[in-house]
């Protein structure tokens, strides 16, 4: 129909190729041209920075945290990581046809989610989606005749940058190498030193003053003390004075009056004789005796009376001055009681007087005011300008009011105020600190033709076509360089002259194969009519071709390009079959146009057949999926576009140029093509006679071809030899900085005494090109970047072939074969896109233990050494640092009211010699600011001589403590990079591959190595063996699915809701620290014996803060009329338990440590178990639980449940416990349907 109807309607034919061949040529203008295909890659990078954190502190801090979190994201297929100094990098592998968008929102969720769990100084995370867009696409070297880098770099930043970023399709422009000027406030000891002594004279000062009158207080107290005792001494001698003279005044008048009243007395006795004698005192002597007596008594009675007056007068006055006395004593008393008072208070004041001194002496000094990250903050509140808000006029105007100035320039910054200090006066920042202006300049290496440069990365859109944007940004390039006389931009390294590289080889072939087709034609048709047919059908079938990839969004790359390669092959058959056939029936003498209907309708349906099966081979490739399908899919339809286009164009095009080409045909002979026929005809007679003979050479090439198949070697993209090669150049270790420099200008002067020579470009590993390495060498510390050097050596127009470009680098090695280097040059085109397709041996091992993997890695590093052809081979442990290990006494510390996480914040501050204050405009420059202190450096020779402050949470006592009080050092290897692949430690061996081997030979090799070596001895699974490891390996399987504090539980036990609510409200508000936080429920024994039986349970020892001791296992429990009683330890008799003794029921509270804890030590369980018992060792939750308490680094709180735990021990036990069920289920505890 077709055939018939292309020869009917020749007109419409041909405006239909008319229009095919507009729509083509339009097509190949407006196709996209890249290397590879578009990919949408299901990768996802997740990189977070931690400035000064070892690989292993990235790893327990960052990573851990990042990966628990993210490996629950929907969509997550695989979970890679890499820990190293300064960074976490995290690799998420989404499934295919996953939006990757929403997953980079889902990632940054899950990340913001425990983003407070991250260490302080740990920068935001960067999300990174992984495309073939990462690397750029062109990489440019500036320099600048004349002129110096800080010029070059102006020029660069201020005239190419803006001007590259206007190209259609660039996204950004990135330098590197670039001078950058910054300010550095660096603190001066000696400056500080001064500001100490001064501050330190005026504090002596003032203690001067202090003990001076403490001195003179002391003094008077001591004269008025000496005083006092002299005026008591005063006093009780007048006392005794006056007390002797009351008391011999008083002794003499009581014996006179003793005297008296014995005289009157004995005169009233003899005045009483005289009466008796004289009793009618008529006797006139004795009656003048008795007058006499009487007399002389009344005499003596005055006497006596004036006696006891005097002696009442003494004893009066003795009470007197006994009053006075008492009233001056006690006065004299109260005297000593205000200078023993005073007395004391001097005292204290001088004992507060010393200790005082003591701190003022040792605070003497501006150490806290100088420090980094308070001058840090202080200039950051310093420099400080922000508009508060708009203030009303007295008019309709209003006021804008701006609070602060920003600081201007560097001396505006040096005489920054920070403190006014009595005696000391005004310290200003240039008081405590030198500020300098510095730069760069020198901290990396980028040279172009011996001068200092500058690398521009020029980075494309996704959507953007890699040859426009290089073709593009060129003619910029040309642009910029006229408009700056001087400059020159040199294209270093180019994606688009790659992929030209590729494209034009692949076009050449084609070509190629075309003009092969026709030649053959010619030959065997001997006629120009039917060669002028196929010769315009290869091009439209491939046009025809091109408009369909067009409008189905396929671009011109490497697998489309080659599906039409290999289709063109095919796509002649169809044309010179029907074309064969209509010229057969035309020299039969057939009209024209009825032998173009009739050549074309008897092949037709084999010519339909024949392509339909072709296009079924490449069907399959239309169901593969992810980074498969989208390489090869263009592949396959390009292939299927092509020979449907061949196809339609031998059943129409073809039939209806022959009805008019063969108008006028006449018949040739071909006498030697006659010839051949005849003898292919003899040899068929031959073959067919002879069938075996056909078999066996069949079946012999088919076994050579699939040898040969085998023993092929396979890439990606084969090697092409490039006008522009790489130069790698490495170092000794032992080599230093400025050494290193030197030589590499040693082989840049070589490089460019070669004659051919146009460019040599050189940069060291800190100018990494990879986009990935460059935010990551933001935050490095290595000090190797040195050691490796990267040239690009570009040739002139006079080299041409790869015979002059290998010339030139053989010339190289020779020149620098003296120098202390190696030097391994490289002129393959495949070299430069390796970090977009991948190349060399990557070997990856994963295992729990970190020390293991490395042992095993580097026996697989010898293996991988045994085959020819793998070189630089490395585990990345090359660069391994040597650790210094500061070992705690956790007890010691704790007993100070101090953790070990409290000391290594302490240290870490330590050891940071600089903080960042924010950039800022100075002198017209914007520039970066940063404090460093270098005053007091902690070092390796020092470092258990550093002093801590530590302050007493109870007492609020700060005391000063060396560090060897609590703590002790050791050596060790710290490994550089921590490797985890879905949460499992792994490390990779790495090799490349020496020119001239193919890797997928050698990988082959290698696997059969590989086979014989066998895993460390613990590792298999015995024979025999069909239960698991115990309930450790049980909790260990779920390790995947946990990710936060979780709980264990027999699940075919009854444990009372009190125990989930306790153990659930314990998890939720406690988290691991520098010791891990666990806990356990325990339950009465009491409540968990049976009455079928005996049980064994472990009975727990509780600390007296609550955490457990330890867990021992007691069997035969069962319970008597006394109590409870099990079996004695010793085996013999039986002890009494008390009722209520704590013991595990297997209810424990972990948290994610615990996963990391077990894994970690199952390896060694394992070789020390196995051999005792390998069918029945069992790895148990309480034998992990008991070496972390036993080695300190875990504390397990013991949680109480009085509820009554059920379980069946004992068939016996079934009823009770089912009846206990259905009593809660009647009381509600459990819904009805309970197992429903």
């Amino acid at each position: 129909m077709l055939s018939r109807f292309s020869v009917k309607k020749p007109y419409i034919v041909t405006v239909a190729v008319i229009i095919i061949l507009i729509l083509g040529g339009v097509s190949l203008t407006k196709m996209k041209t890249d290397l590879l295909p578009d990919m949408d890659l299901p990768y996802l990078a997740v990189i977070t920075t931690d400035p000064g954190a070892s690989a292993e502190k990235v790893e327990s801090e960052v990573t851990d945290v990042l990966e628990g979190s993210l490996s629950k994201v929907s969509g997550v297929s695989s979970v890679q990581s890499q820990s190293a100094d300064n960074y976490s990098m995290i690799f998420l592998e989404f499934e295919d046809g996953s939006d990757m968008d929403s997953a980079m929102v889902k990632a940054s969720s899950a990340v913001n989610e425990v983003s407070s769990q991250l260490p302080e100084t740990a920068g935001s995370p960067n999300y990174m989606e992984i495309s073939m867009d990462m690397m750029a696409t062109l990489y440019v070297a500036a320099s600048y005749d004349d002129h110096d880098i800080f010029d070059t770099t102006s020029l660069v930043k201020d005239k190419a940058v803006p001007e590259l970023e206007r190209i259609d399709g660039v996204a950004d422009v990135s330098t590197v190498g670039a001078a950058e000027k910054s300010v550095e406030v660096r603190l001066s000891d000696s400056k500080i030193e001064d500001i100490n002594n001064k501050l330190l004279a005026s504090v002596n000062s003032q203690l001067y003053d202090a003990k001076k009158n403490i001195d003179e207080g002391e003094a008077k107290l001591a004269e008025a003390e000496s005083q006092l005792n002299s005026q008591k001494e005063a006093l009780e001698q007048k006392q005794q004075e006056t007390s002797d003279q009351l008391g011999q005044a008083s002794s003499g008048l009581t014996l006179a009056i003793s005297g008296k009243t014995s005289e009157i007395t004995s005169l009233q006795a003899g005045i009483g004789a005289l009466k008796a004698v004289d009793p009618s005192g008529a006797n006139p002597r004795v009656q003048a005796k008795i007058g006499q007596l009487v007399q002389k008594a009344q005499t003596v009675t005055g006497e006596l009376e004036a006696y006891q007056k005097q002696l009442a007068e003494v004893q009066s006055g003795s009470i007197t001055a006994a009053t006075q006395f008492g009233s001056a004593s006690a006065q004299l008393a109260s005297a000593q009681q205000t200078i023993d008072s005073n007395k004391q208070q001097l005292t204290d004041a001088r004992s507060q007087y010393e200790s005082s001194r003591e701190e003022a002496l040792s605070k003497a000094n501006v150490n806290a005011l100088v420090d980094k990250e308070t001058l840090a903050g202080i200039i950051k509140a310093q420099d400080f300008s922000m508009p508060a808000g708009y203030l009303d006029s007295g008019s309709d105007d209003q006021w804008l009011l701006r609070v602060g100035d920003n600081i201007s320039s560097i001396s505006d910054l040096r005489s920054l105020l920070l403190a006014d200090i009595d005696g000391v006066g005004e310290i200003r920042l240039a008081d405590v600190a030198d500020i300098t202006e510095v730069d760069n300049v020198g901290d990396q290496y980028i040279r172009i033709n011996a001068k200092d440069g500058v690398l521009l990365s020029v980075f494309k859109n996704s959507t953007a076509s890699t040859s426009e944007v290089s073709a593009d940004t060129r003619a910029a390039l040309t642009k910029i360089e006229q408009a700056n006389p001087g400059l020159h931009l040199t294209v270093v390294s180019d994606q688009g002259s790659f992929i030209a590289l590729y494209i034009n080889s692949i076009l050449q072939s084609l070509l190629l194969g075309a003009l092969l087709a026709v030649v053959v034609l010619i030959v065997f048709l001997r006629d120009w009519r039917p060669t002028l047919i196929m010769a315009f059908s290869i091009p439209f079938s491939v046009l025809c071709a091109l408009v369909v990839m067009y409008f189905s969004g396929i671009s011109l790359n490497i697998m489309s390009l080659g599906g039409i390669s290999i289709a063109i092959g095919m796509l002649v058959d169809n044309s010179i079959v029907v074309l064969e056939n209509i010229y057969r029936l035309r020299s039969r003498g057939i009209p024209p146009a009825r032998a173009a209907v009739q050549g074309a309708k008897q092949i037709s349906g084999a010519v339909i057949a024949s392509t339909l099966t072709t296009i079924c081979v490449f069907l399959p490739i239309v169901f593969t999926t992810g980074m498969v399908n989208q390489l090869m899919l263009p592949f396959a339809l390009t292939i299927a576009y092509v020979l449907t286009a061949s196809l339609l164009i031998a059943l129409t095009m073809v039939p209806a140029a022959s009805s008019f080409l063969f108008k006028n045909y006449i018949p040739r002979r071909n006498n030697w093509f006659e010839t051949l026929q005849t003898k292919y005809a003899h040899s068929l007679a031959f073959f067919l006679r002879h069938k075996a003979l056909p078999l066996v050479v069949s079946v012999v090439l088919l076994v050579v071809a699939v040898i040969g198949v085998v023993n092929m070697g396979i890439t990606m993209i084969p090697t092409m030899t490039s006008k522009t090669a790489t130069v790698t150049v490495t170092m000794p270790e032992d080599t230093d900085k400025e050494t290193a420099y030197a030589t590499a200008d040693k082989v840049m002067d070589e490089a460019m005494g070669i004659d051919g020579v146009k460019f040599v470009g050189a940069m060291d590993g800190t100018s990494s090109t990879s986009m990935v390495a460059s935010d990551i060498s933001s935050s490095s510390s290595s000090d190797k970047f040195h050691q490796v050097f990267t040239f690009y050596v570009q040739t002139d127009s006079s080299v041409t072939t790869e015979g002059q470009v290998l010339s030139i680098l053989d010339q190289l090695q020779q020149r620098t074969s003296g120098l202390n280097c190696e030097v391994i040059t490289d002129a393959s085109s495949s070299e430069a896109m390796s970090s977009m397709t991948g190349s060399g041996l990557s070997l990856r091992i994963q295992g729990p233990d970190q020390d293991e993997l490395v042992r095993i890695s580097e026996d697989v590093m010898g293996i991988v050494g045994q085959v020819e052809g793998y070189t630089e081979i490395e585990n990345g442990m090359e660069d391994a640092a040597t650790e210094l290990h500061l070992v705690v006494n956790r007890d010691k510390l704790t007993k100070d009211g101090y953790t070990v996480a409290q000391l290594y914040s302490d240290l870490a501050k330590k050891l940071s010699e600089s903080a960042d204050a924010p950039s800022m405009t100075l002198n017209g420059s914007k520039m970066n600011v940063s404090v460093v202190d270098k005053t007091n450096p902690v070092t390796a020779d020092n470092l258990l001589d550093t002093e801590i402050e530590i302050t007493n949470q109870q007492t609020g006592d700060t005391t000063t403590h060396k560090l060897r009080e609590f703590a002790k050092v050791e050596q060790g290897v710290a490994s550089p990079t921590m490797i985890h692949v879905n949460s499992t430690r792994a490390i990779t061996v790495m090799a490349d591959v020496e020119d001239g081997y193919n890797n997928a030979l050698l990988a082959r090799d290698l696997q059969t190595k590989l086979k014989d070596y066998q895993l460390p001895e613990g590792y298999t699974i015995p024979e025999g063996r069909v239960k698991p490891w115990g309930t450790c390996h049980a909790v260990l399987a779920a390790k995947p699915y946990l990710h936060g504090p979780f709980a264990v539980i027999n699940a075919d036990d009854y444990y009372g809701p009190e125990a989930f609510k306790v153990i659930y409200e314990y998890l939720s508000t406690h988290q691991d620290g520098a010791v891990y936080d666990y806990c356990m429920v325990s339950y009465l024994l009491k409540n968990t014996v049976s009455e079928n039986g005996t049980v064994s349970r472990g009975v727990c020892v509780v600390n007296p803060d609550g955490t457990l001791h330890s867990v021992t296992e007691r069997t035969g429990i069962e319970t008597y009329e006394g109590g409870i009683r099990c079996t004695s330890l010793t085996g013999e008799g039986t002890d009494d338990l008390p009722v209520e003794a704590p013991v595990s029921m297997n209810l424990w509270g972990f948290g994610k440590s615990f996963l990391d804890e077990a894994d970690r030590r199952f390896a060694g369980w394992l070789r020390e178990n196995l051999p005792k018992n390998p069918l029945k060792c069992e790895y148990f939750l309480p034998t992990v639980a008991s070496e972390l308490i036993d080695e300190g680094k875990a504390a397990v709180t013991v949680l109480k449940s009085t509820d009554k735990w059920y379980g069946v021990t004992y068939r016996e036990d079934k009823p009770t416990v089912v009846a206990a069920i259905a009593q809660k289920t009647q009381e509600g505890l459990y819904p009805e349907d309970l197992w429903a």
